[in-house]
């Protein structure tokens, strides 16, 4: 399933990150997985896309694109 996120924090040594789920604001994904992109677009605060899998387990998580 296809997720719209907000970052809120970015490692780029590792790409990995913490997101809010935008039908889940109160929740903070920690530790999902960035796809390869400049590390430079991925700020706190920016609009992604995620890709969060079809059963449910988070480790299946993965940002792939930025929205805004």
């Amino acid at each position: 399933m296809i997720s719209r996120a907000t970052i809120v924090s970015f490692s780029s040594g590792t790409f990995t990150g913490d997101i809010r789920l935008a039908h889940s604001p109160a929740q903070v994904l920690t530790g999902v997985r960035f796809s390869r992109l400049a590390s430079a677009e991925y700020t706190a605060g920016r609009t992604v896309l995620v890709d969060t899998g079809d059963h449910g387990d988070l480790a299946d998580i993965l940002v792939f694109a930025v929205v805004s």
